[in-house]
């Protein structure tokens, strides 16, 4: 048995209808797809089979490079030599990464965080549609380190969010014709130096059970998408699994051990 780790992430496509310009993929997002797909990204050569369900998708790559390459093999017992027969065109696919998606929890579960960007370019050459990949937090200070640009914030179940101010009260009254809205979004770009310390003041009014929830959307300096969410959930989780005789994992084993953590 051996430790493996995942990420959680938000998975987000681009949507083909009026309204939020990304939403939450479903299965239906993924019925295109072949049970087994080809991919090259740069050098690296990935053979990738999935799995559906109506719950989850597992998405198993196994890649490998076809260089660099010795002439030589080596018995890391004797240190007998012999000569490698594989071509330069040739890779062993000893490499593994696993994506894991649930359909009612809207997240993913990856093991190797730096494959993220090659499973969004494969989703985009087999799908024709954009899919992007958002990191979560939780911790204030971690996220708003992180945070370059906000774009959206979703807050639900206000108490008299605008009681303390009449003015803005009144401006939502006359925008809406009412003044007790029970969910409220702001949508518009801000940098963090300007918009920081009210995204301050929306964590406290979490922490005193003013707001239900608070979810937050923005962009680091690399242009990745991030998210702080406020609802409890763990942003790694860990399991144990088995591995077969080539030292890779039984996929199996980490797709159960894997639903008998999340289910918990």
């Amino acid at each position: 048995m051996a430790e493996i780790q995942f990420s959680i992430m938000q998975l987000i496509e681009e949507s083909t209808s009026s309204g939020d310009r990304f939403v939450f993929p479903s299965k239906n997002s993924f019925a295109a797809l072949d049970e087994t797909i080809k991919f090259n990204d740069g050098q690296t050569y990935f053979e990738i089979n999935i799995e559906t369900t109506d719950d989850y998708m597992l998405f198993v790559f196994n890649f490998g490079n076809p260089t660099p390459r010795d002439n030589e093999l080596t018995d890391v017992n004797t240190g007998a030599k012999r000569e490698n027969n594989r071509t330069t065109t040739e890779a062993e696919l000893n490499n593994q990464a696993f994506f894991f998606y649930h359909f009612q929890r809207n997240l993913l579960y990856l093991s190797n965080s730096q494959k993220k960007t090659a499973f969004e370019k494969m989703l985009k050459e087999k799908l024709n549609t954009d899919f992007k990949l958002k990191t979560l937090f939780k911790d204030i200070n971690e996220f708003l380190n992180t945070l370059k640009e906000c774009s959206r914030i979703n807050f639900s179940h206000i108490n008299d969010l605008f009681s303390s101010d009449s003015t803005k009260k009144q401006a939502l009254a006359d925008l809406t014709g009412t003044d007790a809205p029970n969910e409220f979004t702001i949508t518009a770009k801000y940098s963090k130096h300007k918009i920081e310390s009210f995204i301050r003041n929306l964590s406290q009014e979490k922490s005193n059970n003013k707001i239900s929830s608070l979810i937050i959307n923005g962009f680091d300096e690399s242009g990745f998408g991030i998210v702080y969410n406020t609802d409890s959930f763990q942003q790694k989780i860990k399991i144990n699994a088995a591995k077969d005789d080539n030292g890779k994992f039984k996929t199996d084993e980490v797709r159960n051990n894997l639903l008998n953590e999340i289910n918990k």
